[in-house]
């Protein structure tokens, strides 16, 4: 019954003596930290508009065949009916399949998409020979490959292609 007690008296005891040095990182990077914590700092851009919407071309900065094939299974091809949206700040986007009616609403649309700054989420597509065949129907736009369950569900919506600005869910 004793040896217990005094067992964990000799760890509090010793404990103290046996624990490492602790190394702090700070605000700066120091010897130690510099290669583990790289500070990154933005550089000064003066023709920078922190008013205005950036927006990156993020097909370019990595092979996307990994995500390949996108199934949406709350979407398919069809007919929508247009309604009235209120979200204010949205950027225009719009959902595209790699199915013969999406090709040719991409072809049909493309300066006005192009003209609004729209950007494109292929939400149904098999390869990478699918995806090539969406882009090339609307080659100044960026469209990426995407899921699109999430957004059928907070939008309500069953069939793509379709337009979703600030005001308005149309095809």
């Amino acid at each position: 019954m004793k040896r217990i007690p005094l067992t964990c008296y000799f760890i509090l005891l010793f404990a103290p003596v046996a624990q490492s040095e602790l190394t702090v990182a700070r605000d700066q990077p120091s010897d130690f930290t510099r290669p583990h914590f790289q500070v990154a700092r933005s550089p000064i851009n003066n023709k920078t508009q922190p008013d205005r919407a950036m927006h990156a071309d993020l097909s370019t900065f990595a092979d996307e065949a990994w995500i390949l094939p996108v199934h949406s299974s709350h979407l398919s091809p069809g007919q929508i009916t247009s309604r009235a949206l209120n979200m204010p700040g949205l950027q225009p986007f719009f959902l595209v399949g790699e199915d013969p009616q999406s090709l040719a609403w991409l072809r049909r649309r493309e300066a006005e998409l192009q003209e609004m700054g729209a950007a494109g989420l292929a939400v149904e597509v098999t390869d990478t020979e699918a995806l090539t065949r969406i882009r090339a129907a609307a080659p100044g736009i960026t469209i990426l490959p995407v899921n699109g369950n999430d957004i059928a569900a907070r939008l309500q919506i069953e069939h793509y292609p379709v337009l979703i600005t600030a005001t308005s869910l149309e095809q």
